[in-house]
Order: C-alpha cells, then structure tokens, then sequence
C-alpha cells in the first residue's frame, strides 16, 4: 500500500470508493431503508460538544484496561463485519493481521466468509471474539460455542438486531448481492428463519451452556438492557447495527444518555456513526467502555489489505489521544458525561 493513500478516514472512504466495483461501494454504505438511521448516528455524534479544559497536567494519558481477564491497550475495538473478502481477497484474515498489528480487541462473526479457528490458525495471538447469529437450532449454535472455546475466545457475542436481511433501498436500485462475491471459507449459517423462533429463554440456555462471558449486541431498548442486567449480563452492546438492520432512528447516543446508573456496573459497548477520534472520545464521555469500529475498517481493507485496516487504527487513536491532549482529558476518570452538551 502506499504510504499517502488516505490520511484520514473520509479520505480513506473516498479512495475506496474509486478502488472497488460500485455495487460492493454502495453495500458497505447502504442501510435500511433511505438510510435515516444510519445518517442519524453521524448527526447525532456531530452534534454533541465536548467542554475542554486547560492546565489538566495530562502529559501522561492512560487508556489500558482490563476486560475478561485480559489487558486492552485502548478502547477501539474492531466490529464483526460479514462477507469481507469481498472487499479484499484474504477478507477477515487480513483485518485480523491489521488489528493485531494494532493490538486491537477484534470480533468477528458467524456471518463472515472465513471462520473463527481458521482465523485463529492464521493469527494466534489476536485477542478476538466470536459473534453468533442465531441462525439455526441450539446444536448448530452450541457447536459455535464449542468452536470459540476451542480456540481462546475472549468471550462469546450474540447479534440480536438483524432476524432478517433488511430492505435497503441503494441495493435494491443497483441488484447488488453481496453474497455472490467474494471467496468463502465458512459455511453458510443453516437456518436463519430459526432466529424469530427465539425468545428470552435462549439467553438463559446459552449462559448454561458456556463458562465464557456473554455480551448481546443489539440492545437499544431500555426494557431490552434490564432484562439483561436482570439475568446477571454484565456485558452490553449498544447498538442500532450501523443503522443497517431497522430505520428506527434510535442511536446509541439516544439510549447512552439514559443508562447513566450502569456506569462501573457493566461493561458497556457501543458503535455507530464513528468517523474520528473525538467521536471515540464522546461516545466515552457518554458511558461507554469500548467504542466499535465497523465500516472505517472495511475502507483500510479494501485500500490496502491488513496494511490499510493496521492503518485505520493507527489514525483512530492518534486522533483520540491528540483530543484527550487538547481537550485536557487524562484517563477513562475525566470522561463524564458533565463534559459534553447536548
């Protein structure tokens, strides 16, 4: 990759844009519907002020933390993002090299083209995750749960958001099908009707059936995040799955701003809307423990393999850093929510 192809992450989308067939492009950006919720994250973000503060004595920024027994060196994480070799020819073992590179928490899913213990085998010392869509029976699903403690998942993430493929209007317009491209090395999940059978109930199976942490992704409804804390869920992922699944317009900066009495309590994950390093840094203000990176890592992928996803990164917490710097923030202790305005 060359050194100057993208130095920031819209240009990162802009270059990408040029390097890959338009149908791909416009799949990677589309969301449900006209897109209104997935634009409503970027506003929502926009919109939010961050209240700076001078002579912080804040030279010494800390971001490490320590989840499911193992030390982070920064909250950006990298989401599970499915079909990726259809952006780049080794897919999700090429965001896998990016992310280590980085030492970036990574998750991926059973929606990808390649699977968790052959991403294992190509990068063993990542610290990743396994996400299962309920896509099939409990013996399909407690396999994958076999499948991730096999090979050293960090904890086990369920995606809840998306029973069914959405109706996208840009993809209707351009019959583009992600599916038809791009190499496969995972089976396709085996039912994916199974997941409007599932209740509550299954939530309660699947803590039975593993000794791993369990993180729902998906949660956008207060009613949805008790149940949860009511079950002893200690992990939550807030998220309105990139706006890709429901044009509910709901964000998570929507729903953030009224867990306030979880901070400490949960750990909590979020994504949505991120394009720079104060959106990171807003999004840790508001609560969140771990801010996800979706479609800015696909953009790396698609301009420069493993070298470009290591290159997003890299850009992400140059800028997070650089707004804790400027915005005298020193540690995950000054991030409140009494420095943002709405």
């Amino acid at each position: 990759m060359k050194k100057n192809l993208f130095s920031s992450i819209y240009q990162a989308e802009k270059t990408s844009k040029k390097k890959i067939r338009s149908g791909t492009f416009k799949w990677l950006n589309s969301a449900a519907e006209d897109g209104f919720t997935s634009n409503k994250n970027l506003i929502d973000l926009q919109n939010i002020k961050i209240i700076p503060r001078i002579l912080s004595k804040n030279q010494n920024i800390t971001l490490k933390s320590k989840v499911f027994g193992t030390e982070i060196d920064c909250p950006i994480i990298l989401c599970p993002m499915g079909h990726q070799t259809q952006f780049s020819q080794n897919g999700e073992i090429s965001t896998a090299i990016g992310s280590y590179e980085e030492k970036i928490l990574s998750f991926f899913s059973t929606q990808g083209r390649i699977g968790f213990d052959q991403i294992r085998k190509k990068v063993p010392n990542l610290k990743m995750i396994w996400q299962i869509f309920p896509f099939g029976k409990k013996e399909w699903i407690e396999s994958q749960i076999k499948i991730a403690e096999k090979n050293r998942s960090l904890a086990l993430c369920f995606c809840f958001d998306a029973s069914v493929r959405s109706h996208r209007y840009i993809e209707r317009e351009t019959n583009y099908d992600a599916r038809k491209y791009g190499k496969r090395l995972f089976p396709v999940s085996p039912d994916p009707s199974q997941a409007l059978q599932y209740d509550w109930e299954f939530l309660r199976w699947a803590k039975q059936k593993t000794s791993l942490k369990i993180i729902p992704k998906g949660l956008i409804n207060l009613n949805d995040i008790n149940k949860c804390v009511n079950l002893g869920i200690k992990n939550l992922w807030i998220s309105n799955h990139g706006g890709r699944m429901f044009n509910s317009g709901i964000t998570a900066v929507d729903i953030l701003k009224k867990i306030q009495h979880l901070r400490g309590k949960n750990t909590i994950f979020v994504d949505g809307g991120v394009r720079k390093g104060s959106d990171i840094l807003k999004y840790l203000c508001l609560g969140a423990n771990y801010v996800g990176i979706g479609r800015p890592a696909m953009y790396g992928l698609i301009n420069g393999g493993s070298s470009g996803v290591s290159k997003i990164f890299k850009i992400l917490k140059s800028e997070l850093k650089t707004a804790m710097y400027n915005g005298g923030f020193k540690s995950y202790k000054d991030m409140r929510i009494d420095r943002l305005i709405f």
